[in-house]
């Protein structure tokens, strides 16, 4: 049995947060000990002992000090056997303060935390921290596309009743304009670079560089597109035929959508099956349905199913909540097209 340097090391530190429970004078040594690791006599046992007390108040924290400590340390480590190390670990386990009971915590934060803000820069940097975090879990949380502002159908589409209707919900557009922004950032950098670094500014008149990454570019445009919802993966099969508007490499790789797109899961399609045939199994409609998709398109996927009286049929299921999805993305580039124009 092998284990490399980092795994062994991160066993050990791992350990000291991993025991359970035990009785009330183990928490009561723990609770006197703080995070303070009892000293050991066997030689193994101070390999295992070699990090310092890194929250006594009366100790001097420095990068550089605990830089080399755990250097030191993974250096030990890596020298002595994993069963020996294995066997020390287990066999010191109690000789390390856990962070067990909400005292112990409680505690540790009240050490941490002044640290943590004694200068500006610390509280500028875990405020960007935190911000981004919040941004990242806002912008990736669920959707919600249950309502649409207008009901199904070839001549529904209306501007103004989208206009009021997201004008009530301005978080769901201001995350998908956040998400579309978050996904296509590195693309459109990448190109604006070729075209305005290394071709205008560089007066390169032939535009070399952007010419030259011209088959990278369409990969990503095709990836981009399925990324980003049926409504560009629609944009990408219009486009696709259109050499006039687009270079003819990247027409090529969007003409992937037209028969490749990918599918959405199985389960939601059976559910909506159930929905729309008002059944509660689908056992009582076919007799047998494919179990994946024999194609997918932007709007829905197809699977094969043969009926109870034995007919083949296609069945094709729509992907659910496409028409609210379809309308926030027109409504989005409704209003996005004015600044980029």
């Amino acid at each position: 049995m092998k284990f490399s340097s980092i795994t062994l090391a991160a066993t050990l530190l791992l350990s000291g947060q991993c025991s359970a429970f035990h009785t009330p004078n183990t928490h009561q040594r723990l609770n006197n000990a703080r995070l303070r690791p009892t000293p050991s006599s066997s030689t193994s046992s101070s390999k295992l002992s070699a990090l310092p007390n890194l929250l006594d108040s009366s100790s001097s924290i420095s990068i550089e000090s605990l830089s080399t400590t755990l250097q030191n340390t993974i250096s030990s480590i890596a020298q002595s056997s994993p069963d020996q190390l294995l066997n020390d670990i287990l066999s010191n386990t109690n000789n390390y303060a856990h962070l067990s009971t909400p005292e112990q915590l409680s505690d540790a934060l009240n050490q941490i935390l002044p640290l943590l803000f004694s200068s500006p820069w610390h509280t500028a940097a875990i405020a960007l921290f935190a911000s981004g975090s919040l941004l990242a879990t806002f912008i990736n949380s669920p959707d919600d596309y249950t309502d649409a502002p207008f009901e199904p159908g070839s001549d529904t589409y209306d501007p103004q009743l989208a206009n009021e209707f997201y004008s009530q919900r301005p978080a769901m557009v201001l995350k998908r304009i956040l998400r579309l922004a978050t996904l296509t950032a590195g693309f459109n950098t990448g190109l604006i670079f070729d075209w305005l670094i290394l071709g205008k500014l560089l007066k390169d008149e032939d535009y070399t560089a952007l010419r030259k990454n011209e088959p990278r570019r369409a990969k990503e445009a095709l990836e981009l597109c399925t990324q980003l919802g049926p409504t560009f993966i629609k944009l990408g099969q219009a486009l696709s035929i259109r050499t006039d508007l687009v270079p003819e490499l990247y027409a090529l790789e969007l003409r992937q959508l037209q028969d490749a797109v990918p599918p959405f899961s199985s389960d939601q399609a059976r559910e909506v099956l159930k929905k729309e045939l008002g059944v509660s199994d689908l056992n009582q409609i076919f007799e047998t349905l494919s179990e994946e998709p024999v194609a997918s398109a932007s709007i829905g996927q197809v699977y094969r199913g043969t009926l109870k009286d034995g007919t083949d049929v296609a069945v094709k299921v729509q992907r659910p909540g496409i028409l609210a999805e379809i309308a926030l993305d027109l409504h989005v580039l409704r209003l996005l097209t004015p600044i980029q124009t």
